[in-house]
């Protein structure tokens, strides 16, 4: 087991526990161009595909992917001052290689039938997004674009198009043109550039939403309350839910006092804490174990509970119980915890994190090269044989009690473990796959349920 607690001693000392809630803060006081609402369309889907995640390249468990030149699409939502909006949707919908939607009036009606054509997508505290999908067809009457609708809490639905810079058939769009205002219009039209060292030629597209409102902070009361949609999510992901003996965060307002996390003080006779400066969870009626708190963010390990379904999480501090907020709560709900820019995280054997180099400031990242063993670290991957108790220090690592199949890009890799190292994180050595240089996501399948969000891995062949 020496292997396993090392990496995961190697994990939290390069990234502190702070670092499986990575978060970036906006940093903008101007007032940004505004992304220019458009119209919807006709054919946003009449029937919404069975896979709804950020990969539209891989319906749920396809082997074969969608046809196309593969594009990450990725940015930020951000208020009219440039602060990153949390828990906002973003959805998008578009041609496949040939021009046709998956809505069944499209024009064009040869439609691949491996691509997902929509997927969506909850943004974090950094207000980033990241789609993985094909540079869109064309059909009769527009040029290249993506449909993308943005729902910030408390905010009406937001409609609006990205474009393909350099695209001839840009200058007679009617729809684009009819963007008057000359630096909305260029807003909206964005590079789509190859991605450095990628052999299959993937693309790259950035692009900023700039929504025309600006928040207002409601201090009147100190009565915790949570977010409604998007309040209670899976602590690597931030998809909405929660699973048993698994990483969730919390978002809201008046949650705490004071922000700090646990200390060792705080851990008695090898038992987490139900409790942090008066702060307490409840997920199902179940107290949860409260790793950090702070006014607008509590990170908890849910506690054990074979329940599936909606159940009620409240939070209670000195100034009252939150209103109960209804959360999809299961065993399974495995996710990977993730780097800026969806990066999985994840370590090399001599700790340095993986990525590309200077994805994050003041630590060592480099990418994983073919036939290395790495460590992935996620959470919310299920029970463990023999069991790991929930609201227990984890002395002895313990490897899953059900079958796991992970993925890099569509290859199966292999791996020597798979299981819990520490409290609820858990940690999966596997050997990269020999694949082209460049991105390639990472997903995993356990118990039939797939990870429902993108996580990517930079891969080089390069010493």
């Amino acid at each position: 087991m020496a292997n396993k607690a090392t990496g995961r001693r190697r994990f939290l000392a390069t990234l502190g526990m702070g670092g499986l809630y990575y978060t970036v803060r906006g940093a903008f006081a101007q007032e940004l161009v505004l992304t220019p609402a458009q119209t919807l369309g006709p054919f946003y889907p009449d029937r919404l595909p069975l896979d709804l995640d950020n990969d539209l390249l891989v319906i749920n468990d396809a082997i074969t992917p969608g046809v196309g030149e593969i594009a990450w699409v990725s940015g930020r939502v951000l208020d009219r001052r440039g602060q990153p909006v949390r828990g906002a949707l973003v959805e998008i919908w578009q041609t496949d290689n040939n021009g046709a939607y998956i809505h069944t009036a499209s024009p064009i009606t040869n439609r691949d039938r491996n691509f997902q054509g929509y997927g969506k997508f909850l943004t974090g505290s950094s207000g980033e997004y990241l789609f993985r999908t094909v540079k869109p067809g064309i059909y009769p009457g527009r040029t290249r674009h993506i449909h993308f609708a943005i729902t910030a809490p408390g905010e009406p639905r937001f409609v609006t198009q990205l474009y393909v810079r350099g695209e001839s058939l840009n200058a007679n769009d009617g729809v684009l043109n009819g963007i008057r205002d000359t630096a909305q219009r260029d807003s909206v039209i964005v590079p789509w550039v190859g991605v450095p060292g990628s052999r299959i030629g993937e693309l790259a597209a950035l692009f900023d939403i700039v929504l025309g409102f600006t928040p207002v902070e409601n201090a009147a009361s100190s009565r915790p309350t949570l977010v409604s949609m998007g309040g209670v999510v899976h602590a690597g992901t931030l998809n909405p839910g929660a699973a048993s003996g698994s990483w969730v965060a919390l978002f809201g307002d008046n949650l705490a006092s004071v922000t700090r996390s646990w200390r060792a003080s705080d851990i008695a006779n090898g038992k987490l804490p139900e409790s942090l400066e008066g702060v307490s969870v409840r997920i199902n009626n179940k107290p949860a174990f409260v790793q950090y708190v702070s006014p607008k963010q509590l990170n908890v390990l849910a506690p054990a509970d074979s329940a599936s379904g909606s159940v009620p999480v409240t939070v209670t501090n000195a100034g009252g119980s939150s209103d109960p907020v209804a959360v999809d709560f299961q065993v399974f709900q495995p996710g990977f915890f993730l780097l800026p820019q969806e990066y999985v995280a994840a370590v090399h054997a001599d700790g340095a994190v993986v990525g590309p180099a200077g994805l994050i400031d003041g630590l060592r990242t480099l990418p994983a090269q073919p036939g290395e063993q790495v460590i992935l670290f996620g959470t919310g991957f299920g029970p463990t044989s023999p069991a790991t108790p929930a609201g227990e220090v984890v002395l002895d690592a313990a490897p899953l009690a059900n079958p796991v199949t992970l993925r890099i890009d569509t290859v199966a890799v292999d791996f020597a473990f798979a299981g819990v190292s520490g409290v609820g994180l858990y940690q999966f050595n596997v050997t990269v796959p020999d694949l082209p240089d460049g991105d390639h996501a990472v997903t995993a399948e356990i118990a039939g349920v797939r990870t429902a969000k993108i996580a990517r891995i930079r891969i080089t062949h390069a010493v």
